[in-house]
């Protein structure tokens, strides 16, 4: 077996007797989300518009909010029922309002 493969081969083993995950962290582990007194703390304070105020940049009904930590923003992480019962998670600027994911 060559050395790098050794290496690998027991960085694996490891992680699997420790349970680390070999992968890095999915989606939602990527973002860290606010508690219910941060998103209130966050609106009041500027750093994010009111939930109400994302109708402009969702279109459908928002079935599930969250606002949350990513790439050093704060960002709203809306999952919308859209026409014909199409399912989209968007990710919003929570400050500007601008969509910056699908």
């Amino acid at each position: 077996m060559r050395p790098g493969y050794a290496l690998l081969a027991i960085l694996l083993a490891l992680t699997t007797l420790v349970g680390v995950p070999v992968a890095g962290p999915g989606p939602a582990a990527a973002a860290e989300c606010l508690s219910g007194a941060e998103r209130r703390q966050a609106v009041q304070s500027g750093q994010a518009m009111r939930p109400g105020q994302l109708r402009r940049a969702v279109q459908g009904e928002m079935i599930d909010l969250k606002l949350c930590w990513r790439g050093g923003r704060l960002v709203y992480v809306a999952t919308v029922l859209g026409a014909g019962g199409a399912v989209r998670r968007l990710t919003v600027d929570a400050f500007s309002g601008a969509l910056v994911g699908r």
